[in-house]
């Protein structure tokens, strides 16, 4: 016998299609084209499909080392009862009986490819004429074993009973919020059902004849009461309540601890903040930052020097419980002045969450600056919750919106601007709340009969100008702080109804216990207004305007007897207020730092220098301060080197720098870096000989006293960011018209706060009173709102009590002045 070699192939379609294919093949190399053609299958092995019944199969075997290779066809139907199977018993693998292959060598002729041709016509007659053999013999055969491999069945999956149950129940778990009580009433009506009947047939078969009420009632108490069961006669009427009674257990079991489960969902739900606030008149500020918790803190001090009780709620991304812990850690319950602190989690553009603390009686709305982004991304994101909540109909709260970037106060306010002038129409009704843009930072929203007003305002441009400010001026840090703070004397507006007709210069001189610094004017057939910080004598208080004044609380002061002096001491010599030359060496870089910039040119000398060390590169600084104006006064000297590297700052000449000022490194731990470089400053300093440079640093919010002790050694004065933003902040919040006042007293342009030395208004050996003082500042457009002098302690004295003191001045005294702006309206 040959060798056996087999594969299989299986090919579906027409039999010339099913030629056609086979004809590409290259397994059977040894055979002509015209040999195979003549044999019609050229292939190993496959099955042709003809018609719906029946399949072809064929088999390819090899001779007895000729190189050709011999074909071998089988008609077969889908029932195959004539063939056995062999002993592996394999699917499809059939035997046939042996049939004897003649011991005379086939010629290979014309002749012969001819019969085969002709076979293969005839067997694909005989299928195209339904006729349906069992088998068909081969036209010559060295094996007898035929493979035939039928089609696959599909077979279809069919779900049990017990997966059909199962499967409805978790969806009913999953879509039915009462799914577990549900279950239970269920089950517990099947039992007492069930059980009532068979108690009741029970009964009857032991000779008692009970009602099925009755039968239902005994049931119910079976299975809520486990005792019951004990007085049954009876052995069947047994049989049926101690089954029920230990179902009883079982359902009451679960009862309770579906119960649990619930009273515990319920407050876990109530820990999360799921539940709507009741509130009204509250301040709600959005965002969890490093400055929530500051900011908190000075508006519960609002209340409290404003005698309110107004609730605070705060809505951040952070887990409420998380936000809970955090407060009663920085801030405890008897810190909290009385107020109360709601947390809830949330988005601020969700309506939803909006909703859910109260949005809609809220007084005032603070949207925080998110941390960890880059401030145009920051930005971004909360203009886009101040848009959101500024067309809100619904929404009557003032909006103090945070920007990272001053550029975009401006920016929010084209874009209101923009969105009025569109019609109305392109606005859902909801939605229609049309924005009207005053004049100063301050932007009202018109809805119906209210007047909703946002501020946006950049509080990191805010700690960049104090930061200056206390560098030129160390001297007014204690004062600055002051107004900043609600604990003591702070600007607010007030009206006083009698003042009307009055002129600024009259009214200047009526309080005992407060200062008047300026007037809130209306415009004619306006929503808005403006602000008048040391507006000219002349200015006359009109019905409608607000008095600006500082004082410590809304009670402590009220108009009074006039305590003008009659004949004020005119000044014979003017001291001309000459600006100074200076070197100032800024360690640190920030992406806002050509505001800084810009302020130290309006505030330097011609011939002045800054001198700027960093890690930033120089190329990318020099294209950030490209896009501001040119400085006039300022020379600008880039120094590339990093602020905590001793070589680096050894490698600049720190004995030629007045003034210092120390950035915050965003990339590092600020407190340390800040610290360090400052230290390393004054120790350079000293080396060299230069021991009255002021150094001012920008430090985040330290709750260690011993580290600031340490700071203070090598330290003149530091601004911490986070609080001095919650200290803007919350005056925005609670007024924010004061937000323009403040804005402006720290700048350079209109009405700033001013250091001069006491002989621009007085001669050595000079005594008089606060009230002279002030008629005298007046003479020069200044406005005196603090002093400090040598008879009371050289401390400094903001809104002093007793005004009518005389006092003895020396030219070492100092006095704190709002400048009068070239041009007030």
């Amino acid at each position: 016998m040959s060798q056996v070699r087999a594969m299989d192939y299986r090919c579906s379609g027409s039999l010339p299609h099913f030629v056609r294919s086979l004809q590409g093949l290259s397994s059977v190399a040894s055979i002509s084209r015209a040999a195979l053609s003549a044999q019609i299958f050229k292939a190993p092995v496959g099955i042709l499909k003809l018609s719906d019944r029946i399949n072809y199969g064929i088999r390819a075997v090899s001779d007895n080392g000729d190189g050709r290779s011999n074909f071998y066809c089988i008609a077969a139907n889908q029932n195959l009862d004539g063939f056995s199977r062999d002993a592996t018993d394999k699917p499809g693998l059939v035997s046939y009986p042996p049939i004897q292959r003649p011991n005379v060598k086939p010629k290979k002729s014309w002749m012969e490819h001819a019969v085969f041709l002709g076979i293969g016509v005839l067997l694909a007659m005989i299928a195209a004429s339904g006729f349906r053999p069992r088998f068909a013999l081969p036209a010559a055969a060295a094996t007898t074993e035929i493979v035939i491999k039928a089609r696959p069945k599909r077979t279809t999956m069919k779900a049990t009973a017990k997966e059909k149950a199962v499967y409805a129940l978790d969806y009913f778990f999953a879509t039915e919020p009462g799914s577990k009580a549900i279950i239970l009433l269920a089950i517990c009506a099947s039992m007492t059902t069930i059980g009532g009947i068979l108690f009741s047939k029970a009964s009857y078969s032991e000779g008692e004849e009970l009602p099925l009420p009755d039968s239902l009632w005994s049931a119910w108490t079976f299975i809520s009461d486990p005792g019951t069961h004990a007085d049954v006669p009876g052995i069947r009427r047994r049989l049926v309540a101690v089954p029920l009674t230990m179902g009883g257990m079982l359902f009451f079991a679960l009862l309770v601890g579906l119960m649990s489960d619930g009273v515990s969902a319920r407050v876990d739900h109530l820990q999360k903040g799921a539940s709507i606030v009741i509130e009204e008149n509250h301040t709600i500020v959005v965002g969890w930052t490093p400055k929530t918790i500051p900011l908190v803190k000075e508006l519960t001090v609002a209340n409290k020097t404003r005698g309110l009780k107004r609730s605070i709620v705060i809505l951040g991304d952070k887990d409420k419980e998380d936000m809970d812990e955090d407060l009663r850690t920085a801030l405890p319950n008897a810190e909290r002045n009385g107020s109360k602190i709601v947390t809830r989690s949330g988005v601020p553009t969700e309506t939803s969450d909006l909703r859910k603390c109260s949005a809609s009686m809220a007084r005032s709305i603070i949207l925080l600056s998110p941390p960890g982004l880059a401030p145009h991304e920051a930005d971004a994101l909360v203009l886009h919750q101040a848009l959101v909540l500024a067309y809100l109909s619904e929404l009557k709260a003032d909006l103090v919106v945070e920007l990272a970037e001053l550029d975009n106060v401006n920016l929010l306010k084209q874009i209101l601007s923009s969105l009025m002038n569109s019609p109305s129409k392109e606005l859902p009704s909801s939605l229609k709340s049309p924005p009207l843009v005053s004049s100063d930072p301050t932007m009202l929203l018109k809805a119906g009969e209210r007047i909703q007003k946002m501020v946006p305002v950049a509080t990191g441009d805010f700690v960049m100008r104090m930061l200056v400010e206390r560098a030129l001026q160390p001297q007014i840090a204690a004062v600055a702080g002051e107004l900043l703070h609600f604990e003591g004397s702070e600007f607010r507006f007030c009206k006083w109804p009698e003042l009307v007709g009055k002129t600024f210069g009259e009214i200047l001189f009526l309080f005992d216990n407060a200062i008047p610094c300026g007037m809130r004017k209306t415009r004619p057939n306006s929503d808005g207004g403006f602000t008048l910080i040391n507006p000219p004598p002349e200015t006359v208080f009109e019905e409608g305007d607000r008095l600006l004044v500082i004082s410590e609380d809304e009670d402590s002061f009220k108009p009074g007897e006039s305590r003008a002096p009659q004949n004020p001491r005119v000044v014979p010599n003017v001291e001309k207020h000459s600006k100074e030359v200076l070197k100032v060496l800024i360690c640190g870089w920030k992406h806002d730092l050509k505001d800084v910039l810009m302020l130290l040119d309006n505030s330097v000398a011609k011939g002045s220098e800054v001198t700027i060390l960093a890690n930033t590169h120089i190329e990318d600084r020099l294209k950030e301060l490209k896009s501001s104006a040119s400085f006039h006064a300022l020379k600008v000297n880039h120094r590339h080197g990093d602020p905590l590297s001793k070589k680096a700052l050894e490698s600049l000449p720190l004995e030629n720098y007045q003034k210092v000022i120390v950035l915050a490194d965003q990339n590092r731990n600020s407190s340390h870096s800040a610290t360090m470089t400052a230290m390393f400053v004054r120790h350079i300093q000293m080396q060299r000989g230069k021991k009255d440079a002021v150094i001012v640093a920008e430090l985040p919010t330290s709750q260690d006293d011993a580290i600031q002790q340490v700071q203070k050694t090598w330290l003149n004065d530091s601004v911490q960011p986070e609080q001095l933003q919650a200290m803007v902040l919350a005056h925005l919040s609670e007024d924010s018209d004061v937000g323009a006042v403040l804005d402006e007293v720290i700048s350079d342009y209109g009405s700033s706060l001013t250091l001069r030395s006491i002989s621009t208004y007085a001669q050595p050996g000079e005594e008089f009173d606060f009230w002279e003082l002030q008629a005298r500042a007046q003479q020069l457009g200044d406005l005196v709102i603090a002093y400090k002098c040598a008879e009371d302690e050289n401390r400094w004295m903001l809104n002093p009590d007793h005004k009518s003191k005389i006092l003895s001045w020396t030219m070492t005294d100092e006095v704190l002045v709002l400048t009068r702006p070239k041009s007030t309206f």
